[in-house]
This record gives structure tokens, C-alpha cells and sequence, in this order.
């Protein structure tokens, strides 16, 4: 009975990890090829943003809870 659970409580904790850091959406924006994927506790946002004069180009990571947010408030906050 001990082996079993000890199965199931891993089986548990790979879910749970899979939920939270697995990425499961991705958005494209017009704004020059900005990309957003977005994790329960993350967010990766590979910022491509064409100006006047030049283009500004990074990629950032955001944890809880700025992950959610909007990415004109992302910017914002970059900037």
C-alpha cells in the first residue's frame, strides 16, 4: 500500500508542476512580431517593436502577478 501511494503522490506532483509551468498560450501582436506565452506563473514576452528610428528588440520574463497583465501594461512597466 506504501508503494502505491508513494506512485500516486508523484504522479500528483508532476501534474501540478506541468499545470503551473507549461505554457499554454501564445499571442502575436501587429506592432512589429512582439510574441507573448503565458504559463500559470510565468510569462516570456519577446518584445519586437518597430519605432521611428530604430527597433527595439529583448525578450523578459514575468512572474506572478504582472504574467496576466495586458501587454501595453507590460510595456509600461519595461518602460
Amino acid at each position: 500500500m506504501k508503494r502505491k501511494s508513494k506512485i500516486i503522490l508523484a504522479i500528483g506532483i508532476l501534474l501540478l508542476a506541468a499545470i503551473l509551468f507549461v505554457p499554454f498560450h501564445v499571442s502575436h501582436y501587429d506592432d512589429g512580431g512582439t510574441t507573448k506565452t503565458t504559463a500559470l506563473t510565468y510569462s516570456i514576452v519577446h518584445w519586437k517593436k518597430i519605432g521611428e528610428a530604430e527597433c527595439y528588440e529583448k525578450t523578459c520574463i514575468y512572474f506572478l502577478p504582472n504574467n496576466f497583465k495586458d501587454i501595453d501594461e507590460l510595456w509600461e512597466i519595461r518602460h
